[in-house]
């Protein structure tokens, strides 16, 4: 096997983007040096070189490679419908965990104002004893983890997620611009991943919004009407005791004494 310098890394890149109706796409991008594969000299048990060994673990979607700046670059894009069905990532593809675990898992809870969005997620970056032990010293995996156990800085992994909403509370390394959350994780470790959001429904605002102006204005149309009929009354009540002032008036005039007529 080629000697691998801490210099030569090997980049794993997962990026899970996640829709609000659950639904997205996870690539899986694995960076190597184009020269061990040139060379052909990496072989892995049953005389499978590393390149085709690369290709058959890669997940089943659309398959992409490039050469750039040194590096054989390999990509997977998955898309899925429901996020909740998709499975974790581990490195063997084994776990002794929970079934549970086997799978990522997002929850919503709406509310009026807005919506909360929980995102779980696990990554298994660690190749298990009985798997290295069934496949003994000369076994794919004991050459692996030999050769990234030895130099912990010779695989740089990152795992990626753009969330559907804003970002209030994660356990990753890094929160990026645009809603990416992103974890480094070394070999042999193990990561539960949490990111919690939350969508304002802002539609919710202007409905409140506008409901609150139909009533002001339904209060200002009751007080005009009220006012108006008020003033209604006092203007027919004026009236009337301008008429019994006038009657009354009469009562005190000095009638005609028909005596002065003689």
């Amino acid at each position: 096997m080629l000697s691998i310098t801490s210099c030569d890394n090997t980049i794993l890149d997962i990026y899970t983007q996640i829709n609000q109706d659950y639904s997205g796409t996870r690539s899986i991008g694995l960076a190597i040096k184009t020269q061990y594969l040139q060379k052909g000299e990496i072989l892995l048990s049953g005389n499978e070189s590393m390149y085709e060994k690369i290709m058959s673990s890669l997940p089943e979607g659309k398959m992409e490679t490039f050469e750039e700046e040194g590096y054989t670059h390999f990509k997977s894009v998955v898309e899925f419908d429901d996020i909740n069905f998709l499975q974790h990532i581990s490195i063997d593809n084994y776990s002794e965990s929970s079934p549970e675990r086997f799978y990522a898992r997002m929850e919503k809870n709406d509310y009026f104002f807005y919506s909360e969005y929980f995102f779980y997620d696990y990554v298994d970056m660690e190749i298990d004893a009985s798997i290295i032990e069934s496949g003994g010293s000369d076994g794919d995996y004991s050459r692996i983890a030999a050769l990234f156990g030895a130099d912990d800085e010779l695989l740089q992994a990152t795992y990626q997620v753009k969330f559907p909403v804003k970002i209030m509370k994660s356990d990753a390394d890094i929160i990026g611009e645009d809603n990416i959350a992103i974890w480094n994780i070394k070999f042999g470790e193990k990561k539960n991943i949490y990111i919690e959001g939350k969508k304002i429904k802002y539609l919710s605002y202007v409905l409140v919004a506008v409901l609150g102006l139909i009533g002001l204005f339904v209060i200002f149309l009751v007080f005009i009407l009220l006012f108006s009929r008020r003033r209604r009354i006092r203007k027919i009540r004026k009236q009337n005791y301008s008429y019994d002032n006038y009657f009354k008036k009469d009562q005190y005039f000095d009638q005609p004494d028909d005596s002065d007529n003689y």
